[in-house]
């Protein structure tokens, strides 16, 4: 990969949310609504979430039902794990004073 092609990368989530305001055909929403749905998502949740309702009322009630789910659940597990990291973190300094 090339310097260039590096800085031209960008996060997924910002990808993501910049496709979810552009797309306006029917495939591309449903294609979109496929990635949601099975991409592991590492940040960036509420972005993408905030996106897809404001561009669901766009598009008519209703489509792409379930699409936010996939990045609440990942959202919520990312929250449980970064608690269990601080908490154990705390148990180690507390072990060692």
């Amino acid at each position: 990969m090339t310097e260039q092609t590096a800085k031209q990368q960008r996060p997924f989530h910002e990808t993501i949310v910049d496709a979810i305001l552009e797309a306006s055909a029917p495939g591309e929403v449903a294609l979109l609504a496929k990635m949601i749905k099975e991409t592991k998502i590492p940040k960036g949740h509420d972005e993408i979430i905030v996106a897809w309702r404001h561009r669901q009322d766009d598009w008519g009630l209703g489509f792409g039902h379930g699409v936010v789910e996939n990045p609440l659940e990942q959202k919520r597990e990312a929250e449980r794990k970064e608690e269990e990291k601080k908490a154990k973190e705390q148990t180690a300094a507390t072990a060692t004073s």
